[in-house]
């Protein structure tokens, strides 16, 4: 009876407190830089206003879709800074004529999500991935160039044009390594390259994800085929490249950009939240210590899918608990084991432990 008791009035003390700087890093938007020049009419104030659409900026390209992202570019300022929850200046220094800030800034979780339910937009729930790539590139006279002399090969993760692209590092990229068994298997498909079949490519064994790239560079098209297979999901993709030009190099250069964003664009359409559609789920914590479900509310407390929970039952052997959340169910279950939660799922029964 202690035990419960105590478990009780720990619970009445946090449910009136609300933990407003969790670790959601998908809301977190760091090193963004301003500067501008001093005088009299300068306001510190100005800068921060422009770190805030910046970050903003950074923040909606991270997370939404480009059709989405166009309709937000043009958000004021003033409805930006409502959305921030804190910000901190990092550094802040004087060159000579210009004030030079870099700042982090994070957004508030359950405003954004507000904010766009009334705009009706969705988003993605996303985290950085390790992504395996094998670019082919297909020239003129139909060659078919893999490894070294592939423009692709070779620049993907060299081109400093995308470095400048914050939405890019969603995605690490690692190159294939030189195989012979691969090289022979795509050339037994060098007629019709479209249907290699990505899961037999050895190169990509014990990866995670993997992207397949085959580019289209002859007379009559410019075009690129995408084969990934990212957190055991295929998707198949047509890409439309563009042409500068008589300038090879510049198209290629700008293809690698096309060809990212698009990359981008299937990894958040797999994580799409309806932020207008929110569901319900009920899970029956094990109490084996005075403290597991303090855990577990910290816990949910930093995963922004869960938009609300309450404790619908509490006894000394569980705590039945009750969720609201957006998205797909199985990305609750992914993010509980991702911090330590044992889920078994029994007869529909969601049981958690504390590990």
């Amino acid at each position: 009876m202690n035990k419960f008791f105590c478990i009780f009035c720990i619970l009445l003390f946090i449910l009136k407190t609300e933990n407003v700087f969790s670790n959601n890093l998908i809301y977190d938007v760091n090193n963004i830089e301003v500067s501008g020049k001093t005088n009299k009419d300068l306001d510190n104030s100005k800068l921060i206003e422009e770190a805030f659409q910046k970050a903003f900026n950074v923040f909606i390209n991270k997370i939404l879709l480009i059709k989405d992202i166009q309709n937000l570019r043009k958000t004021k300022v003033e409805i930006i800074k409502d959305l921030v929850l804190t910000y901190q200046i990092i550094e802040n220094r004087r060159d000579k004529n210009n004030f030079f800030f870099k700042v982090n800034v994070k957004f508030d979780p359950k405003k954004v999500n507000n904010f766009l339910s009334q705009k009706k937009i969705s988003y993605a729930d996303i985290s950085n991935i390790s992504l395996t790539l094998f670019p082919i590139l297909i020239k003129k006279n139909k060659d078919i160039l893999l490894y070294q002399e592939n423009f692709f090969y070779n620049n993907w993760i060299k081109l400093k044009e995308v470095k400048d692209n914050k939405n890019d590092k969603l995605i690490n990229y690692n190159l294939v390594l030189e195989n012979v068994e691969d090289l022979e298997y795509i050339n037994s498909y060098k007629e019709n390259l479209d249907y290699i079949d990505i899961k037999k490519i050895t190169s990509f064994n014990g990866a995670e994800n993997y992207a397949l790239i085959i580019i289209y560079a002859t007379d009559n098209e410019y075009k690129a085929y995408i084969k990934t297979l990212i957190r055991n999901i295929n998707v198949d993709r047509s890409v439309k490249l563009k042409i500068i030009g008589d300038n090879k190099n510049k198209s290629y250069d700008k293809a690698i950009t096309i060809l990212k964003e698009e990359i981008n664009q299937i990894w958040k359409e797999q994580n799409l939240i309806d932020v207008n559609t929110p569901s319900f789920l009920d899970f029956f914590l094990e109490t084996r210590q005075i403290n597991d479900y303090l855990k577990l509310k910290s816990i949910l407390d930093v995963i922004d899918v869960v938009e609300n929970h309450w404790v619908m039952e509490m006894t000394n052997e569980y705590s039945k608990i009750r969720i609201k959340y957006k998205g797909k169910v199985s990305r609750i279950k992914d993010k509980l084991i991702e911090k330590k939660i044992n889920v078994k799922i029994i007869n529909n029964t969601w049981n958690l432990k504390i590990n």
